[in-house]
């Protein structure tokens, strides 16, 4: 469902964004299929310079719908600025992945290309799609160090009498029987799915990237792996150590902020949404001459009516074949 942002509130953004030479549009809401659509027919209807300013609010969401969306700006536009203000997480995250800087506010934090996912048997709750793999990276670190120490206290408590494969055969049957069960309740296909699922971010981030190059070397799998949580707090301090082009906020920028409130750093509420051109749209200098060429193509200055350069003699001769006198037309002051 759209949301309306208080008149005076667009108007004062508007203002401020009137000061900047670039498109300027609001994006809160979470990032869907449909909804892609519809913000990218808003951008079509409202382009008319070179540059774009998106104000990007979101939680996250598909990572389809994100690299459409990205995909449509890099087309449309030679440079493409994302003004974080507040929270811009997961599929956001993609989004300011193929930007060619970043704008960030004090508020403003970035999140992992961390993919939600639906949770088996449990499809209205999501989870990180990091979990599983965390989850197999823990009960692997645990089973090898499960192995070394009894290994050890074997070979130790037998006062280095008993053989190192002996040890290692002991310590395995006692570590299988112990992780058995729990690896035995790991679904292959399950994992699979949401490893490819997980993939999705980090092919997608790569085609993003490669418009402007604004990523560092690296980031790309930093953002899709490292990070301990979905929630995880990537400010401007940390954001300039993945990106090449990060800076804060001009004062008009945060003009533009300050009036949106709320709706610049706060995703809204379930299936609520706001998308707002804030700048105004230029018209071509072309159509300030549409009607130069009313009235039979006449102009409107005196001059030739054939559109030729020169001066026009106002006393046209009798000579020449046809012998009719041309008409000059004025225009009226």
């Amino acid at each position: 469902m759209a949301i309306n942002i208080p008149a005076a509130s667009l108007e004062t953004a508007k203002a401020a964004a009137a000061s900047l030479n670039a498109d300027v549009f609001l994006y809160n809401g979470e990032i869907a299929a449909v909804r892609d659509l519809e913000f990218i027919e808003i951008v079509s209807e409202n382009f008319s310079r070179q540059e774009v300013i998106v104000v990007l609010t979101t939680n996250g969401g598909d990572p389809d719908a994100a690299y459409r969306i990205c995909r449509y700006l890099q087309h449309k536009y030679e440079k493409v600025t994302v003004l974080i203000a507040g929270r811009c997480k997961s599929a956001g995250t993609l989004i300011a992945v193929g930007s060619s800087e970043l704008v960030f506010m004090p508020y403003g934090e970035l999140g992992p290309l961390d993919i939600q996912l639906s949770k088996v048997d449990k499809f209205d709750r999501v989870e990180s799609g990091l979990v599983i793999q965390d989850a197999l990276n823990t009960l692997e670190d645990r089973a090898k160090q499960s192995f070394y120490t009894i290994v050890n206290e074997y070979i130790a408590a037998n006062n280095g009498l008993l053989s190192f494969p002996t040890a290692s055969k002991a310590a395995s049957d006692f570590v299988t029987q112990l992780y058995a069960p729990v690896f035995g309740r790991i679904d292959p296909e399950e994992v699979g799915a949401r490893s490819r699922s997980m993939r999705i971010a980090v092919d997608y981030g790569k085609r993003l990237a490669a418009k402007w190059s604004n990523l560092k070397h690296g980031a790309i799998q930093k953002l899709a792996e490292t990070y301990s949580s979905h929630s995880f707090v990537i400010d401007q301090r940390e954001a300039a150590s993945l990106f090449e082009k990060v800076r804060s906020a001009t004062a008009h920028e945060v003009a533009i902020v300050e009036a949106l409130g709320n709706f610049a750093r706060f995703q809204l509420p379930g299936d609520e949404h706001a998308f707002h051109a804030l700048s105004t749209k230029l018209i071509p200098e072309e159509d300030t001459h549409a009607n130069d060429d009313e009235d039979g193509g006449k102009p409107q200055d005196g001059g030739d009516p054939s559109g030729a350069g020169g001066e026009t003699d106002a006393t046209p001769s009798s000579e020449g074949s046809g012998g009719a006198k041309p008409e000059l037309s004025v225009a009226a002051e």
